[in-house]
This record gives structure tokens, C-alpha cells and sequence, in this order.
């Protein structure tokens, strides 16, 4: 059977444009810390930006790929354009650097647990002492950028904690999210620390390095994003990340 030649390139059209329209998979990076990552977790929980994006793109019926990796390797990935999207902390950064996507959770707090005595009211009373800051996190928050503090670098929050116990350092910063669980994952009561206070918050958002995804399927994950965050889901990985005790 002949064919014409507008037909045949019709249906060549007709199959490249439904092949390149499912072919897309989205390259996700998440950083390797806990709660955003969990590995072996005894309830089973695979970690905070892990149930995020996994919902996300499950609502959205897009294709994924997540790599887990160290913040600062995910972060160069970003720039790099290895890597397509995150769940992160909006920061002047990647409001430069990225595309806000959609909104997660309208507020996760920057916190600073201090060590037991220590009382202070604002991130200036540590001027001239030392806070310990998982390396790669924060990049132009205040925790990073306020004049006169000595900033000892960790591998992690757990690191941090140990640090403070140990009485090496005169208070930790991180995510409260993060620091809670890893609180629990130490055996740290509210008793073992001294003031905790909120220095910063910021919403949480999907976001995607420029150029990477198609404009369709970032409209996919906004929708996806916004129907999850009105139906109260991501409120509900927040909380199953937060002890008790902390909440």
C-alpha cells in the first residue's frame, strides 16, 4: 500500500509530538538530611521532601527521577542544569536563581536552640560566641550573614546536637522540623536545651531551575501543588516529622 508524502509526514508529526509529550521525566534533587531524607527509618517513614515531591508529581501524573545528595552537590546541580526541580526554603537565592513553581507551606521557622543558661532574645546576642550550622544550609539567611558570630560547620544536625551537648559550641541553628526530629532521634527533651527561638520563617515552595521543564508539565505540578496544599496534606508531613513534645 503507497502513501502519500503528506501523509507520511503527518504521521511522523503525529508520533514525534506524542513521543516527545510523555518522554519528559522530571529530574528531582533532594538534600540528604534528616527529616528531609530518611534512611531506615523503624516507622517506616521515607522522609519530609520525599513524601513532598513524591506527592506532588503522583498528583500531577509526571514522570521522576529524585537523587539524593549533599545540599551543596543538589545546589550546584540546580546551576549546573543537571538537575530540574527541588522542594526547598524560598531564599534570595532562588528567587534569583529559579522558578517559583508553587507554594508548599506558607511558613517553616529558622530556629536556634541554645545550650541550657544561655538566654538570649535575638540572633545579635550570639556576637562573639559560636553556633553550629550544618555546612551548605542557609545560604543569605541571617544565621549566616549576622556580623561577630563563629560559625562552626557540620556534617549534620545530629553532628550539631552532639556539639552542644558536649558544651563545644553555644547554640545550633536549623529548620524547626529538622531540629525537632533530630531532637527525638538524639533522646533530647526540651530540658536538655535552653531557648529556643524563631529567627527567620519562610514558605516552602517547589521549585525549578529555568529552561529545564516544559512550561505543560510545570503547570501540572502547580495544579498538583495548590489542590494538595488546599486539601491539608503537606500540614500533615509536617506534623509526622514533629515530636510531640515540640509540637
Amino acid at each position: 500500500m503507497k502513501y502519500s508524502l503528506n501523509c507520511v509526514l503527518s504521521l511522523m508529526i503525529a508520533l514525534f509530538g506524542a513521543n516527545s509529550s510523555i518522554a519528559e521525566t522530571v529530574k528531582f534533587g533532594t538534600f540528604d538530611f534528616a527529616p528531609y531524607v530518611l534512611h531506615d527509618d523503624p516507622e517506616g517513614r521515607l522522609g519530609f521532601f520525599v513524601d513532598i515531591s513524591t506527592a506532588i508529581v503522583d498528583r500531577a501524573d509526571v514522570s521522576f527521577t529524585n537523587s539524593v545528595l549533599p545540599i551543596a552537590r543538589v545546589v550546584k546541580d540546580l546551576e549546573r542544569g543537571i538537575t530540574d526541580c527541588v522542594v526547598a526554603l524560598q531564599t534570595p537565592w532562588s528567587l534569583e536563581t529559579l522558578v517559583q513553581v508553587s507554594e508548599i507551606h506558607d511558613r517553616l521557622d529558622i530556629i536556634i536552640a541554645t545550650r541550657p543558661q544561655l538566654e538570649i532574645s535575638g540572633i545579635s546576642d550570639l556576637r562573639g560566641r559560636r553556633l553550629a550550622i550544618p555546612r551548605g544550609t542557609f545560604r543569605s539567611s541571617p544565621v549566616m550573614t549576622e556580623p561577630d558570630i563563629e560559625r562552626v560547620l557540620t556534617n549534620d544536625y545530629q553532628q550539631s546536637i552532639q556539639l552542644l551537648l558536649a558544651g563545644r559550641v553555644d547554640a545550633i541553628a536549623g529548620t524547626a522540623v529538622s531540629l525537632y526530629h533530630s531532637f527525638a532521634t538524639e533522646n533530647v527533651t526540651r530540658r536538655d536545651v535552653g531557648v529556643v527561638l524563631s529567627v527567620e520563617s519562610n514558605s516552602l515552595w517547589l521549585q525549578c531551575a529555568k529552561g529545564q521543564v516544559s512550561e505543560e508539565t510545570l503547570a501540572k505540578m502547580d495544579q498538583a501543588t495548590n489542590a494538595l496544599r488546599d486539601e491539608g496534606v503537606f500540614e500533615t508531613f509536617v506534623q509526622r516529622y514533629i515530636p510531640p513534645e515540640f509540637k
